[in-house]
């Protein structure tokens, strides 16, 4: 029993020595791979131990983590393809190790995008195409809007700045992502996805907050998103704080903007009729400018006024316009530590408009937080906006095109003078068309307070090195109460007066957006393999209420309660939720062969129970051949290249809320008297409505030169929009005149090449160069009724053409020669003539950045060529006898060059005798021919030019307190060259959401100039 004893004593003891020798030599180490630069976590880092042959290396998952068992003294070998290689020697006790890694120089092909749910990627794993834009490329300009700094940096992505309503000093967006799928003309928009969270827009988040946009273009790269993604993602990343000391940054840009392009206007002829001179008419049929005092507009207090009979000697309308002053300060301060960072900015923009009174002001804040606490990594993510905006209602400026070139702007201006003409009761033409529109544009006012928080909270676990849990959620909230106000003015003449009215509106809308996401990620051997599962909830409220009088009693009281009449308003509430399960499996070969398989299955509220539930699969690969070929590793011309492919089909559900409801409204009148009666709507709700789906395919290669000092890109893709969603017209007999159904198709073929290089690198000399060039063929198909539908206006949806078409009247044409009638009057041509596409086909951007020691220029130079346009403000131009071309025969009868004449028998001659009238009866005839308003819409543009110096550090050295600063030279919309048949203005600005039109409604195009200065403390 003694002896057992002290074996098994001696055993004890034995044991335990060995355990204390053997936790002195093995121990596990954790730890975190950074980015050397923007602090970020890499994931697919390899982490091996060098003395251990038998030792299988780890990766790092998506926080960038990993734990590895090794010996006292062994050394750790981290590599990654994107980044150099380190070793370090590892002693025990270490923990919570954070190495930082920096980008490999040589493998500039080699990038990390933003893929879908803001999961930091490997470029060279993805199928589809994702082009990234920099903080620095993306604030060139110093634009207030993210989206408008991304033109023509993105092969095939266009975006138009369309003037709304409100939109004078905050255009709305239009952005397309290789050309348009859905009928539906609101329906085209990409997903615009923050730091992983959705959200409706993006237009109030500051571009100094952004590390970087990733352009993920089609359904094939936002798979994961399905309805949502299928037009594209634009994914963005906003900055972090780095773990260093505390950093100051502070910026100032102000730019001065002026209206140009507007269309040309004669200044040979004054105001009046026939030929003779009116002081109170509108129009410039009057005779030839002579520089006489005349009367003007009617006798003041029994005073009649006079003015110069005479033209100035610039264009008169440039005085209607302000000179527009957008100031735009910025301070943000970062700083962290290994466990944690913050970053945190305030902005606050001014901006004043170029129609008078016109002006915003915008106010933001923004907080990024990240924690790391062991295995859990927490962020935090809020951005708070007041957006501020007091603009002229639609109308003012409507005048301005057809009023004479004899009235003055600039005394306009002073219109508060009772005794003055340029008050509105004394104004020199009493049609309510042609009121002051300096008056119009004091008196009509609308104005909004839009408050904006967008927030995100995520949580990170890993489980083990080869599993981890994301579970994420964001809330966007938007508040904007606004008001529409026009002044009452009471005149003894009817046509002076103004009702004065009051519309009150408020608009809340809040967004629910929550996913949980596990994220597998194991190695075997020679094969890679990542799958994540994941399921979103998403659920949108929104409440739309508006109170409106619209004949107040009181000039200065803006009050629904001091009226006549009834009131007019109500409430809209909408809801919209859906619910969606996601997969993605990714398996890797010897990191150069990929192949990805996606699937997303959801469930939407707005479509019936029983078609509400639709999957979307698709399937991509991608081969890194310059890794696979032994014999391509060395080369010195080809240093990277691959190739990609994908196929998804993808549901899309394009319904608002509530459209498969037959709705009711109240109708005055109806069913007689004062009774109260309902009436159905005209649109036939269609319950057995399903998702249209969108076939994609994608194919393309990434090669990379010369040590990848010249790479390019080439990009195919095709997408088949197959049972559209949109309304189409039925016949009235049945109760309605529209119902929805899924009828129609759309195809869209795109290619892409981009190009971008380092021409030249040295020590004070570097100069970088970019080149997108894009062609999309985008036509109808199989419409629902008959080959056509109308569109808007002058577009429409025509099978067999590209979408949308320009088709308009002619002139009646005889071997291309204008046919008049035995008048000499134009004639219309019996069938419209289709002009061409309204979308520009062709899209080229170029961009370079020069650096020389201390002085940086960069430029971006858009085109966009292909497309045809059209203009409302043309046939008003004509008709008030403002156009240039009514004067080109000095107002006298004029046998038309080039013309024929059909006479009374039918037959057609030519015309040497038959003289047309020229005056007001004949040229607005030949402004009504729709033709003569038509434009091709190519252009190309310097879009923005920056010229900067940065201050010497020799001249910072005798102070601590500023590290860097610099100070710069910007300007925007510099110079346009159009086609020689374009006097109608920028065929970049549209109207609203339409494309290739020019409203009589909106502004002109602005250039900008002004300066820069950043400080960095």
């Amino acid at each position: 029993m003694l002896k057992s004893y002290l074996l098994i004593l001696f055993l004890f003891f034995t044991s335990q020595f060995y355990e204390e020798v053997a936790a002195q030599t093995n121990f596990t180490i954790e730890g975190r791979i950074l980015d050397l630069k923007t602090e970020e976590p890499i994931s697919g880092v390899s982490i091996r131990v060098k003395e251990s042959i038998k030792s299988s290396s780890v990766m790092t998952g998506s926080q960038g983590s990993f734990r590895i068992r090794l010996h006292q003294g062994q050394t750790l070998v981290i590599s990654h393809l994107n980044y150099m290689p380190q070793e370090i020697q590892v002693r025990s006790g270490q923990s919570n190790l954070v190495i930082r890694l920096a980008e490999d120089p040589h493998m500039l092909s080699e990038v990390n995008v933003t893929g879908a749910l803001g999961i930091k990627r490997q470029a060279r794993e993805l199928g589809t195409s994702a082009q990234s834009v920099d903080n620095q490329e993306l604030n060139l300009g110093k634009v207030v809007n993210p989206l408008l700094a991304l033109s023509s940096k993105v092969a095939g992505l266009r975006i138009n700045a369309t003037d709304l309503t409100t939109g004078k000093t905050d255009p709305g967006i239009q952005i397309r992502l290789r050309g348009t799928r859905s009928l539906n003309r609101s329906k085209n928009d990409p997903i615009y996805v923050v730091d992983g969270v959705p959200l409706p827009d993006i237009t109030r988040i500051n571009p100094n907050d952004i590390q970087d946009i990733t352009v993920l273009k089609g359904a094939n790269a936002a798979a994961l998103y399905g309805s949502e993604g299928v037009n594209g993602a634009i994914m963005i990343t906003t900055k972090s704080g780095r773990a260093e000391r505390g950093q100051i940054n502070y910026s100032n840009s102000t730019l001065f903007s002026k209206v140009f392009l507007l269309p040309p206007a004669q200044q040979r002829f004054g105001q009046g009729q026939n030929g003779v001179y009116s002081p109170v008419a509108n129009e410039s049929w009057g005779d030839r400018f002579n520089g006489e005092v005349r009367d003007f507009g009617l006798p003041i207090n029994g005073v009649q006024p006079t003015k110069v009979y005479s033209a100035p000697d610039k264009d008169n309308r440039l005085d209607f316009f302000d000179t527009g002053v957008t100031v735009q300060n910025d301070l943000s301060f970062s700083s962290g530590d290994d466990k944690g960072s913050y970053y945190v900015s305030l902005q606050d923009v001014r901006i004043k408009g170029v129609i008078p009174g016109d002006k915003s002001s915008r106010t933001g804040v923004r907080f990024n937080g990240s924690r790391r606490f062991n295995k859990l990594n927490s962020s935090f993510n809020t951005n708070y906006v007041f957006f501020k905006n007091n603009t002229t209602s639609d109308g003012p400026w409507l005048s301005v095109y057809t009023q004479p070139a004899n009235i003055d702007y600039k005394d306009a201006r002073n219109w508060q003078d009772p005794s003055s003409p340029n008050h509105p009761l004394n104004w020199y033409n009493p049609v309510a068309g042609t009121r002051n529109p300096i008056f119009m544009a004091d008196n009509n006012r609308n104005t909004s307070d839009q408050h904006t928080l967008n927030s995100k909270l995520e949580f990170n676990y890993e489980f083990t090195d080869w599993l981890d849990a994301t579970f994420r959620t964001g809330l966007y909230f938007q508040s904007e109460p606004g008001r529409v106000t026009n002044r009452k003015l009471v005149s003894n003449i009817a046509t002076r007066n103004i009702n004065g009215s009051v519309n009150d509106t408020h608009r809340v809308f809040t967004r629910f957006n929550n996913d949980l996401i596990l994220n597998f990620h194991k190695n075997f051997g020679d094969f890679s393999t990542k799958f994540l599962v994941g399921q979103n909830v998403r659920m949108d409220d929104t409440k739309s209420i508006n109170i409106s009088a619209t004949n107040l009693l009181f000039e200065d009281i803006f009050n629904q309660g001091s009226r006549t009449g009834e009131l007019v308003g109500g409430s809209t509430i909408t809801k919209y939720r859906s619910l969606a399960t996601y997969g993605e499996f990714t398996a890797g070969y010897k990191n150069y062969l990929f192949l990805t398989f996606t699937g997303r299955n959801d469930q939407v509220s707005v479509l019936d129970p029983g078609n509400n539930s639709y999957f979307s699969p698709g399937v991509s690969s991608s081969f890194v051949f310059t890794d696979a070929i032994a014999s391509l590793q060395k080369s010195r011309v080809l240093s990277y290249g691959r190739i990609f492919t994908s196929f998804n089909k993808t549901g899309n559900v394009t319904l608002d809320p509530y459209r498969l409801n037959l709705s009711y409204s109240q109708t005055a009148g109806f069913p007689f008297g004062s009774l109260v009666g309902f009436t159905p709507s005209l649109s036939e709700p269609n319950r057995s409505i399903k998702p249209e789906f969108v076939k994609s395919f994608e194919v393309g290669t990434q090669l990379g030169f010369f040590n990848d000092r010249l790479r390019t890109d080439i990009v195919y893709a095709y997408s088949d929009s197959d049972g559209q969603i949109f309304d189409a017209g039925i016949s009235r007999a049945t109760g309605f005149n529209s119902t929805i159904v899924n009828a129609g198709q759309i195809i869209n073929k795109t290619y892409e090449i981009m190009i971008n290089g380092t021409a030249i690198k040295s020590k004070d000399l570097n100069l970088q160069f970019g080149l997108n060039f894009s062609y999309t063929d985008t036509k109808a198909k199989n419409l629902y009724a008959g080959d056509e539908f109308n569109i808007f206006r002058q577009a429409y949806a025509i099978k067999g053409l590209q979408y949308p078409t320009l088709r308009m009247t002619d002139f009646l044409r005889e071997d291309g020669k204008i046919v008049l009638d035995p008048n000499g009057n134009v004639i219309p041509s019996e069938e419209e003539k289709v002009m061409g596409t309204m979308v520009p086909p062709y899209l080229f951007g170029f961009n370079t950045k020069f650096n020389y020691k201390s002085f940086t220029m960069g430029f971006q130079i858009d085109a966009r060529l292909g497309s045809w346009m059209y203009s409302e403000v043309i046939p008003r131009m004509f008709a008030a006898g403002t156009h240039p071309e009514t004067a080109k025969y000095d107002r006298q009868p004029f046998i038309m060059p080039n013309s024929m004449v059909r006479l009374a028998d039918g037959s057609i001659v030519e015309n040497n005798e038959v003289y047309s009238k020229g005056d007001k009866a004949w040229w607005t005839a030949y402004g009504n021919i729709q033709s003569v308003t038509a434009a091709k819409g190519d252009y190309l543009k310097l879009r923005e030019l920056y010229i900067g110096y940065d201050l010497p550090q020799s001249w910072l050295s005798q102070q601590r307190m500023i590290k860097k600063a610099s100070i710069g030279f910007v300007g925007n919309n510099l110079f346009i060259v159009r086609h020689s048949s374009n006097t109608i203005g920028d065929p970049e600005a549209l109207y609203n959401q339409t494309d290739g039109y020019n409203s009589f409604r909106q502004i002109p195009t602005s250039r900008s100039m002004g300066f820069n200065v950043n400080i960095t403390f």
